[in-house]
């Protein structure tokens, strides 16, 4: 993999992480505002969140793996 193609992976996983952070402290102000009937829709934001959250992660690992099979 090419250095371009390890620097756009970097920047897809930043983006992502940066939007599950949007996303997750969108929930939490709505949170605490939210009636009680609300809190399952809350509920499904945040679970939208955390699975960004989980890819995110998990391109980073991949990541982590690339650039240190590079440098081998």
């Amino acid at each position: 993999m090419n250095k371009r193609a390890i620097l756009e992976k970097i920047n897809a996983a930043q983006q992502e992480l940066s939007d599950a952070e949007a996303n997750v402290g969108k929930v939490l102000r709505e949170l605490k505002v939210a009636v009680r009937a609300d809190k399952s829709l809350i509920g499904e934001a945040l679970e939208a969140a955390f699975s960004k959250v989980k890819l995110a992660s998990k391109d980073l690992v991949e990541l982590q793996k690339l650039i240190e099979s590079a440098l081998d």
